[in-house]
């Protein structure tokens, strides 16, 4: 029989693993709570009291947000490229995932260890390379001038997520298609890409997350006020925070917090079961 000693040992080890993920949990939430609470307060109490709670809430910052920055119009622009640069990446990282694995042409080695090799070059190097091949090909200050780095900037992940799912589905399923006379395509369409669903989701957030905040680029490749996405927009309000106050900054950072958010609650299912490289697929 098991002893007390241990049988408390081994409750005491999944309430330690609990308590540390709280703790973690509550301590990775915080700044996002602290953001919400200020945006609630009037300037002077934050000022006086940056730690406060807002005893009675004040939406008077979303409100002069909206009044002093044109916050729709950025939300507009971030949508439109995040969008493109979500439905690109998903159709590029498919498409060479499935080749480079099912389709095994000459060299596809060498371009997975490519997109590999591309994982571990810091992305302020490729800053400067990707401006001048911008400005060279005249797509600066445009929509296509964010969306194209932007989707390829993922493609590396992308690639290596999808390449791995592909891996994991039998082989049995490309052959009972051959046999059912599918072409390539019907075969890709139609059964592959159901089964990596949870990959395809996962390299949609990263794509939406890495296209809804990026900030460097659309800073140095943008120069027309209309075409600003929320995040240039946002620390163009910062900037003025001593002119408009404090917290239409924060009512501001925290409506452009929301929908990345929203975006992972709603996939968290596909992106958590798409770590285990191949769970979702059964042989």
């Amino acid at each position: 029989m098991t002893s007390p000693h241990l049988q408390r040992r081994g409750l005491r080890a999944p309430l330690t693993a609990t308590t540390l993920t709280w703790a973690f949990a509550l301590i990775s939430a915080y700044p996002l709570l602290w953001l919400v609470l200020q945006s609630l307060r009037s300037d002077g109490a934050i000022l006086s009291d940056p730690w406060g709670l807002p005893l009675s809430p004040d939406f008077s910052g979303y409100a002069r947000a909206f009044e002093t920055t044109p916050l729709p119009q950025y939300f507009l622009n971030s949508l439109l490229v995040t969008g493109a640069v979500v439905i690109l990446s998903v159709a590029c990282c498919a498409g060479a995932g499935y080749a480079i694995s099912k389709l095994r042409f000459p060299g596809s080695n060498l371009v997975f260890i490519a997109f590999l090799g591309m994982l571990v070059v810091p992305a302020p190097i490729l800053l400067l390379p990707v401006f001048l091949i911008s400005r060279d090909l005249g797509i600066l200050n445009t929509y296509i001038g964010l969306i194209a780095p932007y989707a390829a900037g993922t493609l590396p992940i992308g690639v290596y997520l999808m390449k791995t799912h592909f891996d994991a589905v039998p082989a049995s399923y490309a052959e009972a298609a051959e046999i059912d006379r599918a072409s390539a395509w019907q075969t890709f369409r139609h059964i592959m890409l159901p089964l990596i669903a949870p990959a395809a989701a996962t390299v949609a957030i990263l794509a939406f997350m890495s296209a809804w905040n990026e900030y460097i680029y659309a800073l140095v490749s943008l120069r027309s006020a209309e075409l600003f996405t929320l995040p240039i927009g946002v620390a163009d309000l910062a900037a003025k925070k001593f002119i408009y106050g404090y917290s239409p900054v924060f009512a501001a950072m925290v409506l452009t917090a929301l929908p990345v958010y929203l975006a992972f609650f709603l996939a968290q299912r596909s992106f958590l079961s798409s770590l285990a490289i191949g769970g979702g697929v059964k042989g």
